[in-house]
């Protein structure tokens, strides 16, 4: 999902009686340099309200959803497109993960440039264009690349959404309601995405799951260009000012670096590491990533990413989040291919449905965010959400192919689904902790890359275990030996994790959240 939960699925944690924006707000919530604009909706009729929320979470719904539409209709898709590669078929779904996670910092950045909302109809104007090209591919490789331009949109839209809903509501009890409905969409999302793919796929055409989609977000777009407030006029003196202070060498390097990254670990499965090219751009990007730290550093504080937000706590998070979500891509895409190919359910229809307990359960866990965050300390809730990432996984893993779906299958879709919603707020709240409030929103977007682009590199890993597992096998014991080597693959991965937390991340319990949440309230109120 891409993240499950791209944007923040629970409440902004505070624990600053003087913040003026929360520590989960991306840095194109409020531009460095000026002043926080908040837009009093309250005067506005509550249909005006409604339609706002809707537009703003939508973008979230769209995004998790696009993932879904992959994913679960994936052994549809392959043969629509001329493949039954299961290398082919996983970069398919992988390619619109790797540009939503690697250009989901640069989009705060440019929200902070040129306004949150420009930026957002940018992301939805790329979205649409990408699903109406989608639906006109014929082979796989086109059909990536269409793929991964709608990660790009879904990139530049996502965060600017939350920047407008950040400027739109103060900390407070209304705050955390929208902001638990944004993190419930996420799940809600992949599902929906799944089933309206898997409805076109089986019953009409599998060109109309992305035309469709291209019809919803012009929908959208044209909605919230007359509902979303302005982004007011930027003096042209401070765009330019902006422009050149944008660290473009720095972007540069880290888009190089993490997509040479990406497209090893999901080429390999395809091609196998013998292929020289393989190990190569492995080479170059791990020099890229070496190069993009020497030059952030040498940047200081005006770096797309200052070496103040990668202390040892933030970069236990960031580990941990990673291999987490790693576990959880896989999950998805294994789970999907069991049901399939193992249990020999063929009709998508039937997959969504039996993957549909990801709905409730990721619902349930996006609604319990704001009364956990304020009652345990963060790092108790982070530690329990990489429990859900491993006991979700090590029951996929154990799953016997004759067993009812009520059995391990189900429970294992209800557990490790708890997992993303809870370590994506937890996640943001410890690295808050741990940086400086300057530096919140960077980290906040960090968290954001870190958590979808793990989603498309688990993928790749899982892929490359599965294709030296199952051997040049094709039958249905074959199959099996390699999906089982991914899920075991999955869970050593949550295994990690869990050890990092439980030894090495700590954090303190926010004992009066709801109090100061007020205090903020009040002081944006009075002007302060």
């Amino acid at each position: 999902m891409t993240s499950f939960c791209a944007i923040p699925p629970g409440p902004p944690p505070d624990d600053e009686e003087n913040a003026a924006v929360d520590r989960t707000t991306p840095t194109s919530a409020v531009a460095p340099g000026e002043p926080k604009r908040r837009i009093n909706i309250q005067d506005k009729s509550a249909a005006f309200q409604v339609l706002f929320v809707t537009i703003t979470c939508a973008t979230q719904l769209l995004a998790q959803g696009q993932f879904g539409m992959v994913l679960i209709p994936l052994n549809d898709l392959g043969p629509w497109l001329g493949t039954d590669d299961a290398g082919q078929m996983s970069w398919m779904a992988a390619s619109y993960g790797l540009t939503l996670g690697i250009f989901v910092v640069v989009s705060g950045r440019l929200g902070d440039m040129f306004g949150p909302k420009l930026v957002w109809s940018i992301g939805c104007i790329f979205g649409i264009a990408s699903n109406v090209g989608s639906g006109f591919c014929k082979s796989p490789i086109p059909f990536d690349i269409c793929r991964a331009i709608a990660g790009l949109g879904s990139a530049l839209s996502l965060p600017n959404a939350l920047a407008i809903l950040g400027r739109t509501y103060p900390p407070g009890k209304i705050r955390n309601i929208v902001f638990a409905i944004l993190g419930a969409l996420a799940p809600a999302g992949f599902i929906v995405g799944g089933a309206v793919a898997s409805i076109f796929t089986v019953l009409v055409d599998p060109r109309w799951v992305w035309w469709f989609t291209a019809i919803f977000i012009f929908v959208f777009l044209i909605s919230g260009i007359f509902i979303l407030p302005s982004d007011g006029q930027i003096p042209s003196s401070e765009i330019r000012l902006r422009i050149r202070s944008f660290d473009y060498i720095g972007t540069a390097l880290l888009m190089l670096a993490l997509g040479l990254f990406n497209f090893v670990w999901n080429q390999a499965p395809l091609v196998g590491w013998e292929q020289p090219y393989v190990y190569v751009l492995l080479i170059v990007s791990i020099l890229g990533f070496v190069a993009f730290f020497f030059y952030e550093r040498r940047l200081g504080k005006d770096a797309l990413i200052p070496l103040e937000v990668l202390g040892r706590q933030s970069l236990l998070v960031y580990l941990t989040l990673w291999l987490g979500w790693m576990s959880f891509g896989t999950f998805l895409l294994y789970s999907a291919l069991f049901i399939h190919n193992i249990r020999e359910h063929h009709n998508a229809l039937l997959i969504t449905a039996q993957l549909s307990p990801l709905m409730p359960g990721g619902i349930a866990a996006a609604m319990l965010v704001p009364f956990l965050i304020h009652r345990f300390a963060g790092h108790h809730i982070f530690l329990a959400s990489m429990i859900s990432f491993f006991i979700g996984n090590l029951f996929a893993a154990l799953t016997p192919k004759d067993q009812m779906y009520w059995g391990l299958t189900f429970f294992s879709l209800i557990i490790c689904v708890f997992g993303p919603d809870l370590s994506f707020s937890t996640g943001q709240l410890i690295v808050s902790n741990s940086v400086n409030h300057e530096f919140q929103g960077i980290a906040a977007g960090i968290v954001s890359m870190i958590t979808n682009y793990s989603l498309s590199i688990g993928l790749g890993m899982a892929g490359t275990v599965e294709r030296y597992v199952k051997g040049p096998g094709e039958s249905q014991e074959d199959l099996l030996k390699g999906y089982r080597g991914a899920f075991w693959t999955a869970t050593g991965l949550a295994a990690l994790a869990v050890i990092v937390v439980a030894l090495f991340v700590r954090t303190p319990r926010q004992t009066h959240g709801h109090e100061k949440d007020r205090i903020v309230e009040k002081r944006v109120e009075e002007g302060r």
